[in-house]
């Protein structure tokens, strides 16, 4: 007698590999630090040595003020109140090609790297010159101190420690760099 054959079910290899796929993306997209908000540097907790600084934000050194946004393409976009008409753009995972100042860019290489935001390239002035940059991003366990560094690499290396720290309100639009007007 032989005995019936018992069918048993077993998960899809495909469904599996897409359920693992989906847990990986959640759990690298829980991992990335919310830099976004407003954040007022605290020029007595920072270390500015002026050719390492925010290029394309303020002539030299740190911007007293900044800005940055995440949108949900994954990007990180730092402006200040001082050139508002230039950003600092990072794509973790790409690189991004920055105008700054007068005919100068900064081509940026950015990844996350646990909780912060490390970045390498170059910047290249309007007269040519150019040179190697690194920054990291980094934010307190609480979130309300970010920590930027900034590397302005070459034969004499100098590094910038800047101390920003977010602010919750940022006062009536009136006092900002470019006011607001109030509809009649």
């Amino acid at each position: 007698m032989t005995r019936p054959r018992v069918r048993r079910r077993t998960a899809r290899p495909a469904a599996t590999v897409v359920v693992a796929i989906a847990c990986a993306v959640v759990s690298l997209t829980a991992q990335v630090p919310q830099l976004a908000g407003t954040w007022k540097l605290d020029a007595a907790g920072s270390q500015i040595v002026g050719s390492a600084g925010l290029a394309g934000l303020i002539g030299a050194g740190a911007p007293p003020m900044l800005h940055i946004t995440q949108p949900a393409n994954g990007q990180v976009i730092v402006e200040s109140p001082v050139n508002e008409g230039h950003v600092r753009n990072y794509q973790p995972g790409g690189k991004t090609a920055t105008p700054v100042g007068q005919g100068g860019t900064i081509t940026m290489t950015s990844r996350w790297d646990g909780a912060r935001l490390a970045s390498e390239g170059t910047a290249v002035a309007p007269n040519g010159t150019s040179s190697n940059l690194r920054e990291s991003y980094a934010l307190s366990a609480d979130g309300g101190v970010l920590t930027i560094t900034v590397t302005a690499m070459g034969l004499d290396a100098k590094t910038s420690s800047l101390r920003y720290i977010r602010i919750r309100d940022v006062g009536p639009c009136e006092q900002w760099p470019t006011p607001c007007k109030r509809a009649p």
